[in-house]
């Protein structure tokens, strides 16, 4: 049997998701890392990006819009204010939102407005992404 460390993605509102993996791939402020059983403690910030992590052999994914990722004694926590699983995205709503924001970062011209703009177009394409991770998996089965 595969070695496995416990898993776990919370926000505020809910906890998306708690299982045993035997990997995770996510996007850190300063590059990709991957966590497999018995890896160091760590504690690091985490980009607007998917989360793959891999469980009874299966890729999965989720959206993750930052946060932070801990490792300690065989349990990993993902804590960040939004977070979906792939399977859990309306596709629609997620290019809807994309549209709007590259729209709109056309139009703005502030600082601050622009930023916020890129961050939601971030957040589009990310959710986008865990999406089409879900479809391909599926597709492959």
């Amino acid at each position: 049997m595969a070695s496995k460390f416990k898993l776990n993605i919370i926000t505020p509102e809910r906890v998306v998701l708690e299982t045993e993996a035997e990997k995770l791939t996510a996007t850190a402020v300063d590059g990709e890392l991957t966590i497999l059983p018995n890896h160091e403690p760590l504690v690091t910030a985490l980009g607007i990006d998917i989360l793959r992590y891999t469980k009874d052999g299966v890729e999965e994914s989720a959206a993750v819009i930052g946060g932070i990722l801990e490792v300690n004694n065989e349990e990993v926590h993902v804590l960040s204010n939004v977070a979906e699983l792939g399977v859990e995205i309306d596709q629609a709503r997620a290019n809807d939102a994309k549209a709007r924001a590259e729209a709109e970062k056309t139009q703005k011209t502030d600082k601050l407005d622009t930023y916020l703009t890129e961050m939601a177009l971030a957040r589009a394409i990310a959710r986008l992404k865990a999406v089409e991770f879900a479809q391909r998996r599926k597709k492959n089965r």
